[in-house]
Formats: C-alpha cells, structure tokens, sequence
C-alpha cells in the first residue's frame, strides 16, 4: 500500500517555542482518549521551585513521565512526596491505574511499601540499561 499526498507535506520534530502542543491539544480535544498532560509542583516556603512531576492522563490511565528534585534537595523524600501527591491528584481524576517506568532498582522497594509493583521488565532499553515499569491499581474513591 502506498499512501500518496496532493500537496508536499514534510514532517519535521517541533521547535522549542513553537505552539504546537496547545494547536494539538486543541485538535484532539473532543476525543475521550486524548492524553492530556499535567505538571505536579514543589515549592518551598517562598515559592522558589523545589520540585515537580510530570504525567499524562488518558482514559483512566495516569502516566508519570518525569520527576525531578533540585540536587541540593534530594535524598529527603521530596520525590515520594511528590508521588503521593501524584496518586491522590489521579484518584480525584478517576485514575483507576498509575504507573511509570524507572532504570534505578533502589526505588522499588520505597514504591513497594506504597502499594506499587513491577509489573514489566525491558533489558537494553533506554541507554542500554534495564528499565522497570512499576504499577498500582486504584480502588473506587473513598468518600
């Protein structure tokens, strides 16, 4: 099968700054399935950024994409924090799964005393390293 274009189209990785993910969002919209992106954030006692996660939410599903501490504050639980926070935000959302992929092995015990688990492994993944996806089914609500 050969897909055939009248006009020439060219697909290209977008410029930082352009307003593509707002266009795109826009565009996907109406979908029900359409994942839509959310920023979790850490401040300490006169705002500055301490930390923050990333996730997308799609049909039930919320996915942590990114989550990073400032050097100087890390080893401190700001991370768990932050993941905590992250399952209560996707809870009132009516997240029904949560999960996110790690290459560091130590995480897994601190997660697994929260109710996560390793639900996948890929070897020679991202940067040749082993990647773990770790999961947690929620439960209904709890009024």
């Amino acid at each position: 099968m050969t897909l055939h274009s009248p006009r020439d189209l060219t697909v290209r990785e977008m410029v930082e700054g352009e307003e593509f993910s707002a266009w795109l969002a826009d565009l996907t919209a109406p979908d029900p399935g359409a994942a839509e992106e959310r920023h979790l954030v850490l401040s300490d006692e006169i705002g500055d950024w301490v930390g923050g996660l990333r996730y997308v939410f799609r049909g039930g599903v919320a996915h942590v994409l990114d989550i990073g501490v400032v050097p100087t504050e890390r080893h401190q639980g700001h991370g768990l924090r932050l993941l905590q926070a992250f399952e209560e935000h996707a809870r009132e959302r009516g997240a029904h799964l949560l999960e996110f992929w790690t290459d560091r092995n130590h995480v897994e015990p601190l997660v697994a005393a929260l109710g996560w688990r390793r639900v996948a492994s890929r070897d020679n993944y991202i940067g040749g390293r082993t990647w773990h996806l770790m999961a947690k089914r929620l439960g209904p609500a709890t009024s």
